[in-house]
C-alpha cells in the first residue's frame, strides 16, 4: 500500500458510478448473455444425474434393422398400451409422423424373444378375374390404434402442415376419432433458442409437450413453477422460456433407478411378461419416445453439453432434452440468476473495490485482487447447483473499468512525474535508473570520471545590486540556459548539480573509454568559456529595459566566471534519507580539488585550469596549455600540476608567450625567490598571485606551492 495521489473524494467518486454504471449496463443489456462461456460450464459441472419424474424409450438395436420408423408405428402403439396399464401417467411421440402412409406393406407387431420381428403382412384376395388384390394389413389400417385408455394420455408431434386436415383415424382407427376430436393428440415440441444456435431453454407455450408430460406427472409441482416468473425470460420470436438444467446425454440403453433409458423392443416384446416388467419400472413417471436408434445423429441438437468449455462435446437427442426439461419444471431447479437488485449492489461494491484498490494499492496488488474477485464469481457459479447464473463478465467488466480509471490517473501522474524527473533528474542519471528492475536500487559504486565545474565571479555582489530574488533567479536562468546545456547535449556531460551561480558535470568513463571522456571534457570547457563570454557582454543590451542603467553598469563590471577540469576516482550513489528526498551523484577527491582549482581562476589570467592527467589530450587536440605550477591546494596533501587552457587565438596562449612565461616560472621556482627575468605584461596578474605566494613562503623546497587558503 501506498499513499496515493488521488486523493480528491470527489473524483474517486465519480470513478466508482462510471465503473458501477458501465457494469449495470452491460448486466441490464446483455443480462446473462454475455456469460454463456461459464454459465454453460457450470450447467454442465452441475449436469442432472436423476430423472425423477420421466423415462425416454428409444428405438434399440434389439430390433432388426429391416424395420423402418415408419413400420415400427404399431410397436410404439403395443408399448403405450402396456406402459399405460402399468401406471405411466403420460406419453410423447417425438417424432413427425404423416398420415397418409402405406397400409398395403408388412408394419411390425412385436418383437420375439429371438430378436425377430412378428409381421403383420399385407392380405391378398382374389377377384373374380381369378386376380390377387392386395389390402391393408391388419395393422396398415391404423398403425397407431390403442386403446381408449391409452389414446388420452398419447401426445405426439404436430403433423405436417399439409396434412392438419386429414382425419386422424388414418392412424389412430375410427375407434379413438371420437376421444381425439375432443381433444388434440397434438403437442408442440420445438425447441427454443436465444439469438443463438445453442438450446438452454425450456419453451413455456401452452400446449407443449413439456407443458403436458409435466401437467400429466404431477399438475401441483407444474403450476407452482410456473407461478415463479421472477426467472422468465423471452426467446427467438417473443415466446416465453425458462432456462434448463441438462443431463450427460445417454447413447446405452439402461434400466437403473437414476434415469430410465428403456429399449422399446422389451416394452414391445410378443412376450406379455417381459412388457409387463419393463413396464413397472416407470409407473407413475412420464414417457417420451425416441424414434431414433441411441446413437443415431438425426434427431440431435447443440446443447450446452456440447459448446461448454468443460463439457462432454455430446450432441443432446431431442427426447432426452424433453426429458429434462420435465424435470427441471417439477423439480424447480432450473439454474437461476441473482436478483437484479443483488446485482446492482454488487456491481457498485465492485466499483468500490476497483476504484479504492487502484488509487491506494499497488498494480501488481491492483490485478491480484482483480484475478481473486474472478475466481471468486467462477466459484459461485459452479459451488451452488441452482443459483448458477452470477453476472461474471459484468462485475469483471465493472473491475476493469474502475481499475483503469485509477490507473490511467496513475499513467497521467506518472508522466507528470517523469516529465519532472526529465527536469530534476538529469538524463543519463535518468536512463540507468530506469535500466534497474522494480524495487531494485542502485548499488552504489566507485567509477572514473572527469568532472567540471564553473562558479561566476562576483555573485555575491550581484546579490546585492539585484534587491528582488526574481530579477536574480531570471539573470541566473537565462545564464545557465544559454551556457550549460551544450554541456550535456553536445557532449554528454552529467549534471552533478546546481548550487546557487555554480555549475558542476562530470563524464563517467571506463578505461577503453577514457581518451573519448577526456576530449568531450576538455572541448567542452573552452565552448563553456566562449559562451560564458558573450552572455556577458549581452547583459547590458539583453537587460536594458529590465534593469536600472546603474545596475547594469555594476553587473557588467563585476560579472565574470571561471573554469576547472580534473579526472579522479569517484563514488557514485544514492544520497539522502531512506525514506526521505534523495540525491543522485557523486562524492570523491576530485570534487574538492576542482572545486579549489576553479577557485584560482581568480588569481590568474585565464578563465580555464586543468589538472596534468588531461594535458597529454590537450596536446593532442593541438589546445595549448600553459603551466602554472604543481600546486597543492588547501584541505589536501598531494600537490597537483596545474594548466592554463585556452585558444590559439588568445594572445594569453602564443606559443612564444608561453615559452617566456614558462622561463620566468621556472626560475622562481628553482630559485625560490623573484627573477630579473622578463615576463610578458599580458601575465602581470599570474605574477602578482606568485609574488604574494613567495613573499608568505607558500614555495617548498620541492618546488610545491603548499597554499593555505581557499
Amino acid at each position: 500500500m501506498f499513499k496515493s495521489p488521488l486523493i480528491n473524494v470527489k473524483l474517486l467518486l465519480n470513478f466508482i458510478w462510471v465503473a458501477a454504471l458501465i457494469g449495470i449496463s452491460l448486466d441490464f443489456t446483455f443480462d446473462n448473455s454475455i456469460d454463456y462461456w461459464i454459465h454453460d460450464s457450470a450447467v454442465v459441472n452441475k449436469a442432472r444425474s436423476q430423472w425423477k419424474y420421466v423415462a425416454v424409450v428409444v428405438l434399440d438395436e434389439k430390433i432388426p434393422m429391416d424395420v423402418s420408423r415408419i413400420q415400427a408405428l404399431p410397436l410404439f402403439a403395443l408399448a403405450t398400451e402396456r406402459l399405460v396399464a402399468a401406471g405411466t401417467k403420460g406419453i410423447f411421440l417425438d417424432a413427425r409422423v404423416s398420415k397418409q402412409l402405406e397400409g398395403r406393406m408388412p408394419y411390425a407387431s412385436c418383437i420375439e424373444k429371438n430378436g425377430e420381428t412378428r409381421w403383420s403382412m399385407p392380405q391378398c384376395t382374389v377377384t373374380s378375374a381369378n386376380q390377387c388384390q392386395v389390402l391393408s394389413s391388419e395393422a396398415g389400417n391404423a398403425p397407431l390404434r390403442m386403446t381408449e385408455r391409452a389414446i388420452s394420455q398419447f401426445s405426439i408431434a404436430p403433423f405436417p402442415t399439409e396434412q392438419r386436415d386429414l382425419p386422424d383415424f388414418l392412424l389412430f382407427d375410427f375407434d379413438a376419432a371420437a376421444l381425439i376430436s375432443g381433444q388434440s393428440v397434438e403437442a408442440l415440441d420445438h425447441l427454443l433458442t436465444r439469438s443463438s444456435s445453442v438450446a438452454r431453454w425450456i419453451d413455456l407455450s401452452d400446449n407443449h409437450a413439456v407443458l403436458r408430460l409435466a401437467e400429466s406427472v404431477d399438475p401441483n409441482l407444474l403450476r407452482s413453477s410456473l407461478d415463479d416468473k421472477s426467472q422468465n425470460e423471452i426467446c427467438d420470436k417473443g415466446l416465453p422460456c425458462k432456462r434448463i438444467r441438462l443431463s450427460k446425454p445417454l447413447y446405452d440403453v439402461q434400466n437403473n433407478n437414476e434415469r430410465l433409458f428403456l429399449p422399446l423392443s422389451a416394452l414391445a416384446s410378443c412376450d406379455q411378461d417381459t412388457a409387463i416388467k419393463t413396464a413397472a419400472l416407470v409407473k407413475n413417471k412420464a414417457i417420451i419416445f425416441q424414434v431414433t436408434a441411441p446413437t443415431e445423429t438425426t434427431d440431435t441438437i447443440i446443447t450446452p453439453m456440447t459448446t461448454a468449455l468443460v463439457g462432454p462435446k455430446l450432441l443432446t437427442p431431442g427426447a432426452q432434452y424433453i426429458a429434462d426439461a420435465v424435470e427441471t419444471l417439477l423439480n424447480h431447479d432450473y439454474p437461476r440468476r441473482p436478483n437484479k437488485v443483488i446485482n446492482i449492489i454488487m456491481l457498485i461494491g465492485i466499483a468500490i473495490i476497483s476504484v479504492l484498490t487502484g488509487a491506494y494499492l499497488s498494480q501488481s496488488m491492483l490485478w491480484v485482487v482483480g484475478g481473486l474477485i474472478l475466481t471468486i464469481m467462477i466459484g459461485l457459479c459452479f459451488i451452488n447447483p441452482v443459483l448458477q447464473l452470477w453476472p461474471v463478465t459484468a462485475i469483471m467488466a465493472t473491475y476493469t473499468a474502475g481499475a483503469l480509471l485509477t490507473t490511467g490517473v496513475h499513467l497521467l501522474i506518472g508522466l507528470r512525474e517523469g516529465k519532472l524527473a526529465s527536469q530534476y533528474l538529469p538524463r543519463p542519471v535518468h536512463n540507468m535508473l530506469l535500466k534497474l528492475k522494480t524495487n531494485e536500487g542502485f548499488k552504489n559504486t566507485n567509477c572514473q570520471t572527469v568532472v567540471l565545474m564553473s562558479d561566476l565571479e562576483g555573485y555575491t555582489t550581484i546579490t546585492g545590486i539585484l534587491k528582488e530574488p526574481e530579477s536574480l533567479l531570471d539573470l541566473m536562468n537565462d545564464y545557465l540556459n544559454e551556457t550549460s546545456l551544450m554541456l550535456q547535449d553536445k557532449y554528454h556531460g552529467w549534471l552533478e548539480a546546481y548550487v546557487a551561480d555554480m555549475v558542476c558535470y562530470h563524464w563517467p568513463f571506463l578505461e577503453s573509454e577514457k581518451e573519448q571522456a577526456y576530449r568531450n571534457a576538455l572541448q567542452a570547457a573552452l565552448e563553456l568559456a566562449i559562451l560564458q563570454q558573450n552572455f556577458f557582454a549581452s547583459v547590458p543590451l539583453r537587460y536594458a529595459d529590465k534593469f536600472d542603467p546603474k545596475v547594469l553598469e555594476e553587473i557588467g563590471k563585476t560579472i565574470n566566471a571561471g573554469i576547472a577540469l580534473t579526472p579522479g576516482l569517484v563514488a557514485m550513489g544514492d544520497l539522502g534519507p531512506k525514506r526521505g528526498v534523495r540525491k543522485f551523484g557523486i562524492l570523491g577527491d576530485p570534487l574538492n580539488l576542482v572545486s579549489r582549482v576553479e577557485g584560482l581562476t581568480r588569481m590568474f589570467n585565464t578563465q580555464i585550469i586543468v589538472t596534468g592527467e588531461l594535458v597529454e589530450t590537450a596536446k593532442k587536440m593541438d589546445i595549448p596549455v600553459r603551466r602554472l605550477g604543481f600546486i597543492c591546494v588547501k584541505g589536501r596533501n598531494i600537490p597537483a600540476m596545474l594548466y592554463a587552457l585556452g585558444n590559439r587565438e588568445d594572445e594569453r596562449f602564443t606559443a612564444e608567450n608561453i615559452n617566456v612565461w614558462e622561463n620566468w616560472l621556472s626560475a622562481v621556482e628553482q630559485n625560490h625567490q623573484e627573477t630579473t627575468l622578463p615576463c610578458p605584461d599580458i601575465y602581470n596578474k599570474d605574477m602578482i598571485t606568485l609574488k604574494n605566494w613567495l613573499k608568505r613562503g607558500l614555495l617548498t623546497e620541492q618546488g610545491i606551492w603548499h597554499l593555505q587558503e581557499k
